[in-house]
């Protein structure tokens, strides 16, 4: 993937969140110039010439239609809250559907939405650690089902009905606060194991990848460019490396 050498107006939706308030430092740093779109622009904690702050509320269409009005390219690391147990979806999509007609309206073609690697995509193929372990049991677990239906129906709008703009999906594992790992975030075809990447590399990753014409209308996996996956040779042996990955992932998350 190729940096971007034209400075382009980037607006950033989710920009006071763990990755966004990375990903806007590294666009500035780049030589572009960022609209980042808040509801609260005090923890910003960032000033810059070019640097526009635009207070609002994602769940406010018109707002959200309103503030993609001059940019070239739009960033969502807009979601929902993970560890609640009552939030039952409900603020990606129709957030998804506001920035879409934005760019309808304004004539914005390219556009990064950030959702998670237990995200399901058209087509994909039943995976025991990621339907069931994943989602499932850890998911409703822990709270964050809400979401994977959040990310879901995100996904599956953008497949189905915004087939007229240069979208592309990011499907991280769990994301830390940790320092970068020096290693490099690159698109996968399978979940990444380990299943865990820092903010600062999946920043990285994400303003790399917003220019890379490759990614229009796809929705990878990512993770460390040395992580590995396991491929059985037969059915029980699936099973039981499932399992096993499974079990582990489970014990990683509450380590």
């Amino acid at each position: 993937m190729r940096t971007p050498s034209t400075p382009k107006l980037y607006i950033v939706f989710g920009a006071t969140g763990n990755t966004g308030k990375r990903v806007v430092p590294l666009l500035l740093a780049a030589g572009h110039s960022v609209r980042a779109f808040v509801r609260s622009p005090g923890k910003l904690q960032i000033s810059h010439e070019r640097l526009q702050v635009v207070q609002g509320d994602v769940g406010d269409a018109e707002a959200v239609r309103s503030a993609i009005k001059g940019v070239q390219a739009v960033i969502s690391l807009v979601g929902g809250p993970l560890g609640d147990k009552s939030f039952h979806g409900g603020v990606l999509p129709p957030f998804i559907k506001a920035v879409h007609a934005g760019m309808r309206e304004h004539g914005v073609k390219r556009l990064l939405v950030q959702a998670g690697a237990a995200s399901v995509v058209r087509g994909e193929k039943f995976n025991f650690l990621k339907h069931v372990l994943v989602r499932q049991i850890d998911g409703r677990t822990r709270g964050d089902h809400g979401c994977h239906i959040d990310n879901d129906e995100a996904i599956s709008y953008l497949e189905t009905s915004a087939r007229d703009i240069e979208w592309m999906v990011t499907r991280p594992p769990l994301i830390v606060a940790k320092p970068s790992e020096g290693k490099r975030v690159v698109a996968l075809d399978v979940m990444p194991w380990p299943p865990v990447v820092t903010f600062e590399d999946m920043a990285a990753y994400t303003v790399s990848l917003i220019d890379d014409d490759k990614a229009v209308k796809t929705s990878k996996y990512c993770g460390y460019a040395l992580a590995s996956a396991i491929h059985p040779p037969s059915f029980a042996g699936y099973v039981a490396s499932t399992v096993a990955i499974g079990l582990a992932y489970l014990i990683y998350r509450l380590i």
